[in-house]
């Protein structure tokens, strides 16, 4: 009998919403897969990494079986603290902050406050301007692109709390659940160098793809693809 796929549970990034992936859970869905996306509350608010755990959490337990959970960038923070949740079978960081205990994005940065972090009220926000922001954006994306297509996506991102950068990790879910780390290897906001540092420490396996920091954005069928084989079951030899 051939296995169902899993069930997928979608944790967005910093600045952005789960409509990042309207387009990689369309892909997915018409693949057969079961998607949800969480909203991390600490977009637009000044609560903590933990209320986006929590987030997490209300989802897991309200899931209908096991779920693979997959995180993209700063998402990956507060999926790893939320994780080791019964219902998890499998972590997928896509270019995400795999942490360890007692390190919080900040730290992982560099410790100071990075130059292209806008402070304000207890919110930060990618670039202190919306040129930075669509500056950064353009860099990361494929050449040939519409110029048009980053400031689309600089104006969907919104502050974000300071707090969930600066909320160190308590519980790492990928010391006790099997994880696969998607590597971008043309990533221009989080180093290849810094992700393969966490492919060493954490012993994910890794799937390597020739990409900026959104693959999922730049060809969802593609990237659809590029999941389900990593998610694909393993053939025991008998």
């Amino acid at each position: 009998m051939t296995p169902s796929p899993p069930r997928l549970l979608l944790v967005h990034g910093a600045w952005s919403g789960p409509w990042v992936f309207d387009r990689l859970g369309a892909e997915l869905r018409a693949r057969g897969f079961s998607v949800d996306t969480v909203a991390l509350p600490t977009i637009g608010s000044t609560v903590d990494m933990y209320a986006d755990a929590a987030a997490i959490t209300e989802k897991l337990d309200a899931a209908d079986g096991p779920v693979t959970l997959i995180a993209h960038s700063y998402g990956g923070i507060p999926a790893t603290q939320a994780g080791d949740h019964p219902a998890v079978e499998r972590l997928v960081y896509i270019a995400a902050f795999a942490l360890d205990e007692g390190e919080t994005l900040q730290q992982a940065v560099g410790g100071g406050i990075p130059e292209f972090w806008g402070i304000a009220d207890g919110k930060v926000s990618m670039g202190r301007s919306r040129e930075e922001r669509i500056a950064m954006i353009t860099a990361d994306l494929p050449a040939g692109v519409p110029p048009e297509l980053a400031e689309e996506i600089a104006d969907t991102f919104h502050p974000q709390s300071l707090g969930a950068f600066t909320s160190p990790v308590t519980r790492v879910a990928w010391k006790a659940k099997p994880t696969t780390y998607v590597l971008t290897q043309r990533d221009e906001l989080v180093p290849p160098a810094f992700q393969e540092h966490l492919v060493s420490r954490s012993g994910a396996d890794v799937v390597r793809v020739d990409t900026g920091h959104t693959p999922f954005e730049d060809d969802p069928a593609w990237f659809a693809g590029v999941l389900a084989d990593a998610l694909a079951p393993t053939e025991v030899a008998k």
